[in-house]
């Protein structure tokens, strides 16, 4: 018997390996739904009050104080337009738990656990938050939810966000167009319907503006410098370490803030802790862990990062340079951007920002940081910043009239 070689396409290729992720996928939902399901049977009878915010239409829900700054600009403007809203956080240091006006109402719903029976029961017309993958992870949608918003916080491409981040809400409030155009790439490789993307901008540079404005002029005795690496398996504690900082710190000529993102010392808390034991007696090195980074870019003079979306806060805010690691972002198997074919924003246009170094410098990271101080790249930052940031600096006014839009085309539907 003449056995016929098998021969599959490449085309044919991807598509199975896209029908066996999906397949995947919609199991590990299906599982993931019953066990809340289940947990919620057992632990949520009698755990909602749901006279809570019944005359409240428009709920946030929060992570952590972290992501305060995110929606502060959003409810003070609907404070200042007399609309009722109410904010709900998983972190009890969360200083909007702390915040008190009219027409506003707060409650810190627990750890993780209790979170996801909370919002799993939650009612109401509108829900905002941060947290992305929502009814992929830990955050299903409740039934008594009408319109569930994700709220960008950064103005990096999607890319780097894990897989189905987007998929299941009804908006987005987008920081820039680069985001519209992955979102609604994402959409019609997936089949999935298209959502509202909307023109916001990035609501927590109100609030980063409005700090600049009070903060008073640093005094130094050197040049700061300024470490504001991503949490991810990719960034600069991850990759290069330890090692790295020793190599920073054998320059005397200037100071060292290490900024970690909040994530880092939740997914990689060794890391972190070898950190602040190496360098605990290092005068000249510092650990930053304030909600926002607004004190210590102030100070800093250059930021070193990676694919952290801070370094355009540093640009846009600041208009100072930053030196990046070089970063291929080859491994996205499970991120979005492994599903899309064009070379993500923060490549394109990393360039404009400042110079770029990878693993082969650190040795000398301290001679190009000298470099880079004394010689400072020509910068164009302005005509950037109005390409790729939504209504900046008035971006929380935009949100709140966005929001009251949603609400009155859900009254116009039921009338």
């Amino acid at each position: 018997m003449n056995l016929i070689p098998l021969y599959i396409d490449p085309a044919s290729t991807s598509a199975l390996l896209y029908i066996i992720i999906a397949l995947v996928a919609t199991l590990v939902f299906s599982l993931t739904g019953f066990f809340y399901k289940v947990k919620n049977l057992i632990i949520g009878k009698g755990f909602i009050d749901h006279k809570e915010f019944e005359d409240t239409d428009i709920i946030f829900y929060s992570e952590g104080k972290q992501y305060w700054p995110v929606f502060y600009p959003i409810i003070k403007a609907l404070e200042k337009k007399q609309v009722p809203c109410a904010y709900i956080s998983s972190d009890k240091d969360d200083p909007g738990l702390s915040h008190r006006s009219n027409n506003y109402a707060c409650k810190y719903i627990g750890n993780l656990t209790m979170t996801s029976v909370y919002l799993n029961k939650l009612k109401a017309k509108f829900v905002g938050m941060t947290t992305p993958q929502l009814d992929v992870m830990m955050i299903r949608r409740s039934k008594n939810v009408q319109h569930y918003a994700h709220i960008i916080h950064a103005p990096i491409d999607v890319f780097t966000y894990r897989k189905f981040a987007f998929d299941y809400f009804d908006s987005v409030f987008c920081s820039g167009p680069h985001q519209i155009e992955g979102i609604r790439k994402l959409e019609a490789k997936r089949g999935t319907s298209k959502k509202m993307l909307l023109e916001t901008g990035l609501t927590y540079y109100d609030s980063m503006l409005e700090e600049i404005k009070e903060l008073p002029k640093p005094e130094k005795k050197k040049p700061v410098v300024l470490v504001a690496p991503t949490w991810k398996e990719y960034s600069i504690i991850n990759r290069l370490g330890i090692p790295f900082f020793e190599s920073l710190l054998r320059n005397n000529s200037y100071d060292v803030i290490l900024r970690p993102h909040p994530q880092t010392y939740v997914s990689f808390p060794e890391i972190m802790e070898a950190i602040e034991e190496r360098f605990k007696d290092e005068s000249r090195f510092m650990i930053d862990r304030k909600p926002l980074a607004t004190e210590s870019m102030m100070k800093a003079d250059l930021m070193i990062s990676d694919l952290s979306g801070v370094f355009w806060d540093f640009a846009f805010l600041y208009a100072k340079p930053v030196l990046l690691l070089k970063t291929g972002f080859n491994d996205i198997e499970g991120f979005e951007g492994s599903e899309l074919d064009y070379e993500m924003w923060e490549m394109r246009e990393r360039s404009r920002l400042g110079k770029v170094f990878d693993e082969n410098d650190v040795e000398h990271i301290g001679e190009i940081v000298n470099d880079t101080l004394q010689n400072p790249p020509a910068l164009q930052l302005e005509e950037l910043k109005n390409q790729a940031v939504f209504n900046f600096g008035k971006a929380g006014d935009i949100a709140a009239n966005q929001i009251i839009e949603i609400l009155d085309s859900m009254e116009q539907k039921d009338s």
